[in-house]
């Protein structure tokens, strides 16, 4: 069962998040509008030693699904 305040607490981290990185949520927000099952998803990590770690998923239609109702959870629509 979910924990009413710490579903307030990450909605509210995602706020600042959203704050710190515009362009970023700007850009992820264009993005998964356009994504349809058997788009790859990257992602690059660099630290700053310059190691890189590399990860990809394809995306099916429940993940999908899923990055429709994220977005409605945490209003990316509403204040980008």
């Amino acid at each position: 069962m979910f924990n009413p305040a710490s579903i307030l607490k990450l909605k509210n981290m995602f706020g600042v998040f959203r704050k710190d990185h515009p362009k970023l949520i700007q850009y992820l927000k264009i993005m998964s509008s356009r994504v349809t099952p058997g788009t790859v998803v990257e992602v690059i990590v660099e630290l700053p030693d310059g190691s890189k770690s590399r990860a990809n998923v394809r995306l099916n239609e429940r993940d999908i699904a899923f990055i429709s109702e994220a977005r409605q959870f945490l209003a990316v629509d509403n204040e980008v």
